[in-house]
């Protein structure tokens, strides 16, 4: 039996073909278009788009870190799941 080829993702993580693309396209159905959409801009407005002032202690940045990364993965998968449709 042939093993199947496992692919590193941007994640950091490795997926064959087949489970990163299903990925992908949930992401599209949940944060492509209407509410899904909405709510990523407010998780990417309070994350991302967080300024956290001079002094802040290195666990708060750390926590705000990991959110940015947790958001930017479900923009990243949104849109290549947008571009699997296109294509």
């Amino acid at each position: 039996m042939a093993k199947e080829q496992v692919n590193v993702s941007f994640d950091g993580r490795g997926y064959p073909r087949e489970v990163e693309a299903d990925l992908n396209s949930k992401a599209f159905a949940l944060f492509g278009s209407g509410v899904g959409k909405a709510f990523l801009q407010y998780l990417e407005g309070i994350s991302t788009n967080n300024i956290h002032p001079a002094g802040t202690n290195i666990e708060t940045l750390a926590h705000a870190e990991g959110s940015r990364w947790i958001v930017a993965i479900m923009k990243k998968r949104s849109e290549l799941g947008r571009k699997q449709g296109d294509g």
